[in-house]
């Protein structure tokens, strides 16, 4: 799994941390609003996108929406998806199975 923190926009002083990243057991990219602490300090998470099994496929929605809300560096995309090609989707994983059984889905249907 891979895991970027990116710097909120200048105007979202309502958002504290934008994390996004590949999780290969979800097979899905991921992108996370935090919102800013609270009294306790305890971060609140706004937005979740990328947290079901293949969601999100592609580096470009991702990118877009984590552009609402955050500034994204010019090399992240590739980064992404170095992280995807290099730690790619494995149903036979012990995590990937895992997940499968939490979710109750059985690869080829069975």
């Amino acid at each position: 799994m891979s895991r970027y923190s990116l710097k909120p926009l200048p105007h979202r002083g309502d958002v504290f941390e934008v994390a996004v990243g590949w999780d290969p057991a979800l097979n899905t990219f991921f992108v996370i609003v935090f919102g800013v602490p609270d009294a306790v300090r305890e971060l609140e998470v706004r937005m979740w996108r990328g947290k079901n099994l293949g969601e999100i496929c592609t580096v470009e929605p991702l990118l877009a929406f984590a552009g609402q809300f955050a500034e994204i560096p010019s090399e992240l995309a590739a980064k992404l998806e170095r992280d995807r090609l290099i730690q790619p989707h494995c149903p036979a994983a012990p995590m990937s199975r895992l997940v499968a059984k939490i979710l109750h889905f059985a690869p080829n249907g069975g």
